[in-house]
């Protein structure tokens, strides 16, 4: 038997223009595929969860902001409407030495972050040391530099 008969069949069953036109649209459906499932499903397998402690720092606040603040204690982070598997652990203060009847703010809040693509992130915000980050509860949306970073089980 030959490879291509004399009518250009593959096998004596197959045209090969035919076979041409379903490679190509099986490499189309593939490509459909990855591009709406694929790489979501390879990131999310590479990703591992870790439990981090991080430290977040405002600056020159005014106390009634930090007294507001001192209440999101246990309270859960929101990130695009959805509670995070993170919360509100601890709150100090301490005079500002910008501003005089102010206060530094350190929020300290833990939770599960993800690792992938050599970046922690809790929701869709990155956690690491001098990266700004928003602390946002239900009640409450601050912005600072997180200061301190520990991690367990990553």
């Amino acid at each position: 038997m030959k490879f291509i008969d004399s009518k250009g069949r593959l096998f004596g069953k197959l045209n090969l223009i035919d076979l041409l036109v379903i490679l190509i649209l099986a490499a189309a459906v593939f490509a459909v595929v990855w591009k709406l499932g694929g790489k979501k499903a390879a990131d999310a397998a590479g990703s591992k969860a870790a439990v981090v402690k991080y430290t977040v720092v405002c600056e020159d606040l005014p106390k009634d902001i930090c007294t507001f603040a001192e209440s999101q204690v246990g309270q859960q982070l929101v990130n695009s409407g959805k509670l995070l598997d993170a919360t509100v652990t601890n709150t100090e203060t301490e005079e500002s030495a910008v501003t005089s009847g102010h206060e530094n703010l350190y929020l300290t809040i833990e939770g599960t972050a993800t690792f992938s693509d050599r970046v922690y992130s809790v929701g869709s915000q990155e956690v690491r040391v001098g990266y700004e980050y928003i602390v946002k509860t239900s009640e409450f949306e601050l912005t600072g530099l997180i200061s301190d970073m520990e991690v367990t089980n990553g």
